[in-house]
């Protein structure tokens, strides 16, 4: 019942703090650096994307083992636990970035 709650709470606040795919995880950021060393090229926007895609993938994957040993009848909690610590994180990461860089948003 807890897990329920907590899942529910979780896809609450995802879902309120979306944006269209393309502005996902630290897009106000991205773009404040790009304006900042414009000499930086295409560097920037390939760091950002390859951390994107990095976190996407490890998501996935977590998810993956979260399903198969719920599937089995295993401690799936315990799987989910930090994949879901990561993405709080990260997620609080974007939101404390936006305050100091002053991004307002889309």
């Amino acid at each position: 019942m807890r897990a329920t709650y907590i899942f529910i709470g979780t896809f609450l606040v995802i879902n309120s703090l979306s944006k269209p795919a393309q502005a996902q995880f630290f897009q106000n950021a991205e773009t404040w650096m790009t304006a900042q060393f414009t000499g930086a090229g295409e560097a920037i926007p390939l760091v950002f994307n390859v951390l994107r895609g990095l976190f996407l993938l490890y998501l996935g994957i977590s998810l993956v083992k979260v399903i198969q040993a719920a599937r089995q009848d295993e401690d799936w909690q315990n799987l989910a636990r930090t994949p879901m610590i990561i993405l709080i994180a990260i997620t609080m990461g974007d939101i404390l970035a936006n305050l100091i860089i002053g991004g307002g948003g889309a």
